[in-house]
């Protein structure tokens, strides 16, 4: 639109027009406000998605735990009657031992508040835990019922993880004492494994046969060892191709001695006090 003439100027001087330049107009689309909208909600969520997210996550972990369940059941839904049977009567002997234990124990600390010849019931008291303790250090011979189980390799194919975990299914069997090749008494700190000429146990060289002694309940040790998917499975499958002979024995005899090593770093810690 043309200004009026400027009065400074002179008569017959052009009109001077002025053209405006307009501001660029920004227009925008649903997908960008999308996007920006997103944005936003991520960097400042709100209420609402913080609940949703925290139900998720709950879903999420109901799911893993589910999953995990029906795995650890899917051995035992495989398992068949006579193998379930035989781990029901393993834990129920073990819960009776265990009920056992705590009458024994309960019943000496009655004696011992009675105050009736409270001195000779703790003197008994402390031989017997002298003696169970040695026999779980290895430190004692000991005897008593039991299995031998003896394990031929012919093929030399065995493993001294496999030797372990015969140990370990005898221990969960309610184990007491495990002597190997009548040589090798077997304690917490026991190792296994393997030099250049064979198995190695506590540092022994062990030969095939190998001969497990062990002092327990014989039925539930022998029903452990041939537990489908056990020890005798692992040992006579296709892998290995051994032999197993497990006989129940009413007196074993284990007179091998672990030999003490005085302990590098482990020391005995004082007691700490019980918070109020």
């Amino acid at each position: 639109m043309p200004e009026p003439d400027d009065p400074r100027a002179g008569p017959g001087a052009p009109r001077r027009a002025i053209v405006e330049e307009a501001e660029p107009v920004t227009t925008s689309t649903p997908a960008s406000d999308g996007r920006r909208r997103l944005l936003s909600s991520l960097v400042k969520p709100g209420k609402g998605q913080l609940i949703a997210a925290a139900m998720l996550f709950l879903v999420g972990m109901g799911a893993v735990m589910q999953i995990r369940a029906n795995t650890a059941d899917s051995a035992y839904a495989n398992a068949r009657r006579e193998d379930l049977i035989v781990l029901l009567d393993g834990l129920g002997e073990q819960s009776q031992r265990l009920e056992g234990e705590i009458s024994d124990m309960e019943q000496t600390k009655s004696d011992l508040a009675s105050g009736a010849d409270t001195q000779r019931v703790a003197r008994e008291e402390a031989q017997q835990r002298v003696d169970d303790l040695s026999i779980l250090a290895g430190t004692a011979p000991a005897i008593g019922p039991g299995i031998r189980m003896r394990i031929s390799d012919p093929g030399h194919k065995m493993t001294y993880d496999v030797l372990l975990d015969a140990v370990e299914e005898m221990r969960d069997a309610g184990a007491e004492v495990i002597e190997v090749n009548d040589s090798v008494r077997v304690v917490a700190s026991t190792w296994f494994g393997r030099n250049g000429e064979g198995l190695v146990v506590d540092g022994k060289a062990v030969e095939a046969p190998y001969v497990v002694e062990v002092i327990g309940d014989p039925h539930s040790l022998e029903e452990a060892a041939r537990f489908r998917g056990g020890i005798v499975s692992e040992i006579t499958g296709p892998r290995i191709g051994g032999q197993v002979q497990i006989e129940q024995l009413d007196r074993v005899v284990v007179d091998s001695l672990h030999a003490q090593t005085k302990n590098q770093y482990a020391q005995p810690a004082s007691p700490q006090p019980t918070p109020r």
